[in-house]
């Protein structure tokens, strides 16, 4: 691991080259493709970071691959999406990757899809930002209504999860 921590003083481009160096049985463990995933975002190199992601997704499915998803600036996030829907279908409804699908779905102006993913996460696991989220997509289809009523239930949600001392 040292060789790593001095390729990530090289960047990206040394994250890589390490990376590419290792064996197979190695880059399939699942914490080092999540820390390498964190790294490369950090370097901005979010391309590769995408890759390695959604490698490992492809392997097995795990919440801690998931989670930087959200962090991704890539150029192609229908591939993403198209794993995100794959992982869906195969590992069953899971509130995380339907929250992550539809913040990827945001990214890139797809409001009505982004509504569907978030409604199928809070159906099955109320939670503040997944309102929060649903209630932005919903104010950029014009719905201020609904909007403003998915606010009200996220910080109602808030609220009970939080009472005042």
């Amino acid at each position: 691991m040292d060789q790593a921590r001095a390729r990530a003083e090289q960047g990206s481009e040394g994250l890589r080259t390490w990376w590419k160096n290792q064996s197979r049985k190695t880059r399939h463990q699942v914490a080092l493709q999540v820390a390498m995933a964190e790294h490369l975002i950090e370097c901005d190199d979010h391309d590769m970071a995408q890759q390695i992601i959604i490698d490992g997704l492809k392997r097995q499915y795990d919440d801690r691959l998931v989670l930087p998803i959200p962090r991704l600036r890539t150029n192609n996030p229908e591939q993403l999406e198209k794993v995100l829907r794959q992982q869906i279908k195969t590992v069953g409804d899971r509130p995380l990757l339907w929250s992550t699908l539809g913040q990827s779905l945001m990214k890139h102006g797809e409001w009505q899809e982004a509504t569907l993913a978030f409604r199928a996460a809070l159906k099955q696991r109320p939670d503040a930002y997944d309102y929060a989220w649903l209630a932005d997509a919903l104010d950029r289809l014009h719905q201020p209504e609904e909007a403003a009523a998915m606010r009200r239930d996220g910080l109602m949600l808030t609220l009970q999860n939080n009472p005042p001392q």
